[in-house]
């Protein structure tokens, strides 16, 4: 069948060949009776340019087009909605004015230089992270065989710079014993996860801990990596944790490790501005 709906999400999709791929392709949609209809209207155009033997290419994609159906992949896997806002918020804002004027094809490096200019006032660390997540979006046009090649690999693999070690010395051990200590209850719980497992702070790890990430069997949980399934890490958990994660787990109202008011915490400056 060439529209079908995942189980997990209830996303509608169409699968279809394009001449020459090895694997089909799967285009996502929404939910909805609309979504449902859009699909069978993609497919239908799609048997329909087979039968008036009209080319199907993908080869004049364009960046906005990609990073749809990467989003529409990653949301039918179960990433969370900040990391999906985060990605369509860089889509939309930084890359789409620079880079959706030409087809994927078309993208030279001087293309990608105007995009790593926009992060020039912020840190290595970060200008790096944001252009992981465009060649990320590449990465994985490549494998859905999308598009025949990432256009910025060799440009990235030569501009990309390393990062400085963070310095921590500036808070001491004892420091964050007297943050601790005056912190209210639910920013005590998201430092007791920070140092207990060693979640980077943000909306991917820290703040993207979900209670089914836990194996309670095994004492250890699933961190999710910022960029792939791959860089995913599994981290042991205490005992005297472990219980503590049970008794959260029993008063927990929703799927994450931390919320506050309801309201799943973005970023670990949000939960100070609210103390």
């Amino acid at each position: 069948m060439s529209v079908g709906q995942v189980k997990k999400t209830g996303s509608w999709y169409c699968q279809y060949r394009i001449p020459g791929r090895k694997s089909p392709v799967k285009k996502y949609f929404g939910k909805g009776a609309e979504d449902k209809k859009a699909a069978k209207l993609f497919d239908y155009d799609i048997k329909k340019s087979k039968v008036e033997k009209r080319s199907i290419h993908r080869d004049e994609m364009n960046l906005t087009d990609l990073a749809k159906e990467y989003v529409a992949q990653e949301k039918a896997k179960g990433r969370s909605l900040d990391y999906l806002r985060f990605i369509a918020a860089k889509v939309n804002n930084d890359w789409h004015p620079i880079l959706d004027s030409k087809p994927i094809s078309q993208l030279r490096p001087k293309d990608f230089l105007q995009a790593h200019a926009l992060y020039a006032d912020n840190a290595v660390a970060t200008r790096n992270r944001y252009m992981d997540y465009l060649n990320i979006i590449f990465n994985f046009g490549v494998r859905m065989e999308y598009i025949d090649k990432n256009p910025m690999k060799k440009w990235w693999s030569e501009m990309k710079q390393p990062e400085k070690p963070r310095n921590l010395e500036h808070l001491t051990l004892t420091d964050f014993r007297k943050l601790y200590k005056v912190s209210p209850p639910h920013l005590q719980w998201t430092l007791d996860i920070m140092w207990e497992l060693g979640a980077r702070p943000g909306p991917s790890e820290l703040f993207g801990l979900m209670w089914k990430d836990i194996d309670w069997e095994r004492n250890t949980i699933r961190v999710r990596g910022t960029k792939t399934k791959s860089s995913d890490r599994i981290i042991p958990v205490t005992d005297e944790f472990k219980e503590r994660l049970r008794i959260k787990r029993s008063e927990a109202q929703t799927n994450y490790l931390i919320r506050v008011q309801g309201k799943e915490r973005q970023r670990r400056e949000v939960g100070f501005q609210v103390s």
